[in-house]
C-alpha cells in the first residue's frame, strides 16, 4: 500500500504528457504556457518511478539496465525542453533527404508523447511487479490511446470544418447561385446538381447492384464462379475512382457529351461493387430455414425471394444503398471531365419535372475543389469552408439515415 502513491504520482503524470502531447500535435498551440507544466510532470515522473524502485526493490535484475536507459532519455527529455527555451527556432532542415523540414513545434511534441508512453509503461511494471497483469494492462492503454488519438483527429478535423464554415451558412448562402467565380452567391445550383446526379447514380445502381446480388446468392448453385465473381467484384470496388473517369471520358462523353447522363452512369457504376457486396452479406444474414419453409408451403423460388429472403433482408439492402449515395455525393475525379460545370447556370427542366440529362451541372465536390484553387487569389475562404461543411452535412446525413433505417426494419424481423 506504500508504494501506491508514488506509482500513481507517475502515472497521472504520464498521462498527462501523452495526452497534452497529441493535443499540441493535432492543434500546434503556442507551447511556451505548456512547457513549465511539461518541466514539472517530468520530474514527477521521474522521481515516482526512480524512488518506488529503489523503496521498494521490486525490479527484476535484469529489468534493472532497461530502467536505467528509460530514465535517462526522460531526464534527457527535460534537458531538451530547456534547450529549447534558449533556442525556440529550432529546426531540422529536410532530414534524409526528405522535401519536408520539422520545426520544434511538431519534434518536442513527438519526444514528449514517446517520453509519457516510457514513464506510462515503467509505472505500471512497478506497479505490478512485472507480471502478466502489467504487460495486459499495457496492451488494453495501448488500444484505448490509438482509439483515443483516432477520435480526437476525426473529432478535430469535423470541429475545424464547423467552426470554420458555420459563417457561411445562411438563407442566401443556401438558395442563391454563385457569381464572380465563386466570390459572391451562394451554392443552390451546386446543391440540386449535387441531388440529381445522386439520385440518377442510384437509379443506375440500385437495380443492378440489387439483382446482381440476388442471383449470385439465390440463384447461382456454382459456388468456383461464385466466389471468382465475388473476388473480381472486390477488386472492382477498390479501383481509384479516377479510373472510372478515364473510361467515362472515353465512352460516355462520345455519345452523351459532358452532361448528367455521363455523371451519373459513371457514379452509378462505382456504386455497383459495394451495393452487390452489402447486398449479399445482407441475404446470407437470412436463415436458409426461412426459404425452406416458405418452398416447403409450395412458394415458388421467385414468391419465396419476394416474399420472405427480400422483406427479412431489406434493413441491410437499404443500408447499402445509403452507403452508395454518401459515396456517389463525395466522388470528385470521376465526374471533373465529363459531367460538371463551374458555371452557375440552374438545371434546365423539362415540363418542370424532369431535368435535361443532356446537359453539365455543377457538383459540391467540384466546385469545393474550385474555390480551393483560388484560394490566395480571392477571397473565398469563407465559402470554401461553407460549402465543406454542407457537404460533409450531406455525408453525414445520408449516413446517419442508414442507421436510423437499419434500426427502424431489424425491429420488425422477429427471427
Amino acid at each position: 500500500m506504500k508504494k501506491k502513491p508514488l506509482s500513481l504520482a507517475a502515472i497521472i503524470s504520464s498521462i498527462f504528457i501523452c495526452i497534452s502531447s497529441m493535443a499540441c500535435i493535432l492543434i500546434q498551440p503556442d507551447m511556451s504556457n505548456i512547457i513549465p507544466l511539461w518541466q514539472i510532470a517530468i520530474i514527477i515522473m521521474v522521481a515516482s518511478i526512480f524512488f518506488s524502485a529503489l523503496l521498494y526493490r521490486n525490479v527484476p535484475n535484469n529489468r534493472i539496465p532497461w530502467l536505467a536507459i528509460d530514465i535517462a532519455f526522460e531526464l534527457s527529455m527535460f534537458v531538451f525542453i530547456y534547450i529549447f527555451q534558449l533556442n525556440p527556432d529550432f529546426i531540422i532542415q529536410k532530414p534524409f533527404g526528405l522535401s519536408a523540414s520539422f520545426d520544434i513545434g511538431i519534434i518536442m511534441p513527438m519526444l514528449l508523447l514517446a517520453t509519457g508512453i516510457i514513464g506510462f509503461k515503467d509505472s505500471i511494471n512497478i506497479l505490478y511487479h512485472f507480471s502478466a497483469k502489467a504487460q495486459e494492462i499495457m496492451v488494453f492503454s495501448a488500444i484505448k490511446l490509438t482509439a483515443i488519438l483516432a477520435l480526437l483527429a476525426l473529432g478535430g478535423i469535423l470541429f475545424i470544418i464547423i467552426y470554420e464554415g458555420i459563417w457561411a451558412i445562411n438563407w442566401e448562402f443556401l438558395t442563391t447561385p454563385h457569381r464572380r467565380l465563386g466570390q459572391s452567391g451562394g451554392i443552390s445550383t451546386v446543391i440540386v446538381g449535387t441531388f440529381w446526379m445522386v439520385l440518377g447514380a442510384m437509379i443506375v445502381s440500385s437495380p443492378l447492384g440489387v439483382g446482381a446480388a440476388i442471383f449470385l446468392n439465390e440463384y447461382s448453385k456454382n459456388a468456383r464462379l461464385n466466389r471468382i465473381l465475388t473476388i473480381a467484384i472486390s477488386s472492382l470496388n477498390g479501383v481509384p475512382s479516377v479510373v472510372f473517369g478515364l473510361f467515362g471520358l472515353a465512352f460516355l462523353v462520345t455519345h452523351f457529351g459532358v452532361s448528367l447522363l455521363s455523371g451519373s452512369i459513371i457514379l452509378g457504376l462505382i456504386n455497383i461493387p459495394t451495393i452487390i457486396l452489402t447486398n449479399q452479406e445482407a441475404l446470407k444474414a437470412v436463415p436458409n430455414s426461412l426459404r425452406e419453409g416458405s418452398m416447403a408451403l409450395g412458394a415458388s423460388k421467385w414468391q419465396t425471394i419476394r416474399r420472405v429472403v427480400l422483406p427479412s433482408a431489406m434493413p441491410g439492402i437499404l443500408t447499402g444503398l445509403i452507403m452508395g449515395v454518401a459515396k456517389a455525393s463525395g466522388e470528385t475525379a470521376p465526374i471533373m471531365w465529363i459531367a460538371v460545370t463551374f458555371t452557375a447556370t440552374p438545371v434546365q427542366m423539362i415540363h418542370g419535372i424532369i431535368p435535361n440529362i443532356f446537359q453539365p451541372v455543377n457538383n459540391l465536390d467540384y466546385h469545393l475543389l474550385n474555390l480551393i484553387y483560388f484560394l490566395g487569389a480571392w477571397d473565398v475562404w469563407t465559402k470554401a469552408w461553407g460549402t465543406a461543411l454542407v457537404l460533409i452535412a450531406l455525408v453525414l446525413g445520408t449516413n446517419m439515415l442508414a442507421v436510423l433505417v437499419r434500426n427502424h426494419y431489424r425491429k420488425k424481423i422477429s427471427w
